[in-house]
């Protein structure tokens, strides 16, 4: 110890008691406050790689189930072996399931990720868009399977449900949804930053862009829908979109 120190040391009137007892209550502060920020960012950690998670298996859901729809419908279109279309159909029938048992929890993890966001915004965009072109999927894909069965031609049916526009816009919108929510996820240790709230307003906007459903096209004699048996359900008149098995 320098005779500095020493000097600083007598003129506080420091016994070496004192000072022991100071160096240990030192060292027992510090190591409290070490544990307490480790485990701080070691929940954090843990937070943000379980929201990811969360919103990966969403992101595999919508995909799975948009995938085996359009492999139905392409093998009715074309006209594929009933073992085919029928092997298809049970494959989709099974993504449906797990779709709608997840449902819940699928808006579970818009109120986590979204945290202090208005949720309400992001699960009304989620139910009345994307969860309703699904459903718009699945009554047209049922509709049109019963038909192929009885030997109809489908072609009609999924050109008036407006088959392929509905696909096209669960990609979309299912590929928007999924990746703003995961940007939301990304960890940020900047207690003063701007960042997060820039990155959910960027999503609410994104969100809305590309999950607006659009808007029905005027019916004209040329464009007419079917009438009869092989008229569709107009999105109007759609109730909503279902939360278990189909009866």
């Amino acid at each position: 110890m320098s005779k500095y120190s020493l000097g600083l040391v007598r003129a506080a009137r420091l016994t070496r008691r004192q000072l022991i007892v100071f160096a240990l209550m030192s060292a027992v502060i510090n190591g409290i406050v070490t544990a307490c920020v480790g485990a701080w960012l070691a929940q954090t950690y843990a937070t943000q790689q379980g929201r990811r998670k969360s919103v990966e298996a969403l992101a595999n859901l919508i995909y799975e189930r948009r995938t085996r729809a359009g492999m139905v419908v392409s093998s009715m279109r074309r006209n594929a072996p009933a073992d085919e279309v029928q092997f298809r159909k049970r494959a989709y029938d099974e993504a449906y399931v797990d779709w709608n048992k997840n449902i819940l929890l699928n808006l579970f993890v818009i109120r986590e990720v979204g945290g202090d966001m208005k949720f309400a915004e992001l699960e009304k965009s989620f139910e009345d868009d994307l969860v309703a072109s699904m459903a718009d999927v699945d009554r047209c894909l049922t509709k049109a399977y019963d038909r192929k069965l009885a030997g109809e031609d489908v072609g009609p049916i999924l050109d008036a449900c407006r088959m392929p526009q509905l696909h096209q816009f669960i990609l979309d919108c299912g590929a928007t949804f999924t990746d703003e929510l995961y940007k939301l996820t990304r960890l940020s240790l900047s207690p003063f930053s701007n960042a997060k709230a820039e990155r959910k307003r960027l999503a609410e906007i994104n969100i809305k862009a590309n999950c607006t459903r659009p808007a029905e096209p005027p019916a004209t004699p040329a464009t007419a829908p079917l009438t009869g048996a092989l008229a569709p359900s107009t999105p109007a008149a759609i109730p909503p979109a279902p939360t278990g098995p189909r009866p």
